[in-house]
């Protein structure tokens, strides 16, 4: 089963992180969070935290400007 990324299917694999997704995903904008099942994921925690086959995850990046 895939992870849902922003809405759409992406392939699910052993050991992937939160960190591992968003390199796959080219999701390099450098001001961004990372919501997995409902709950805010640390910056911190993306290296080490893995994302499980089904799981939701929804990526935010913010925007500054003015």
């Amino acid at each position: 089963m895939p992870v849902v990324v922003n809405g759409e299917a992406h392939p699910w694999r052993e050991g992937l992180t939160v960190e591992g997704l968003l390199a796959e995903k080219k999701y390099t904008y450098p001001l961004k969070i990372v919501i997995l099942n409902g709950a805010r994921v640390p910056r911190p925690e993306w290296p080490t935290r893995t994302v499980e086959d089904g799981d939701k995850v929804d990526v935010i990046h913010m925007m500054t400007g003015g």
